[in-house]
């Protein structure tokens, strides 16, 4: 299992959270970012909450695997929103929890 590989994997969600977990638990760190997190990222990954493929927990879990690393980077030209919008995903207890408004909301910002 290669970092790039495990780190893709992670900000396209293409895997099951749980599966995501364990793959980046066996990861560990590095500081060398190696892969970008877009806004479309962000943006495929709420429309998937809102189609209902995919829990708030899930949601959550999600960004708090990607929170802080220093392995993946955000997209330059949008790199404030992902990031606020990944502070918002991975911290509800702060943020309040997402559901569809939020999830609007994250998203517009992300695209505008």
């Amino acid at each position: 299992m290669d970092r790039l590989s495990v780190l893709s994997d992670l900000v396209a969600f293409a895997k099951p959270i749980e599966r995501l977990t364990d793959m980046i638990d066996e990861l560990g760190w590095s500081d060398t970012p190696i892969v970008v997190l877009s806004a479309d990222h962000m943006a495929r990954t709420l429309r998937r909450f809102l189609t209902g493929e995919l829990a708030a927990s899930d949601v959550e879990e999600w960004a708090n695997l990607i929170e802080f690393r220093d392995d993946i980077s955000y997209q330059p030209d949008r790199s404030d929103e992902i990031a606020d919008a990944i502070f918002v995903l991975a911290n509800p207890v702060i943020n309040g929890a997402l559901d569809r408004p939020l999830a609007d909301e994250l998203t517009v910002s992300l695209s505008a």
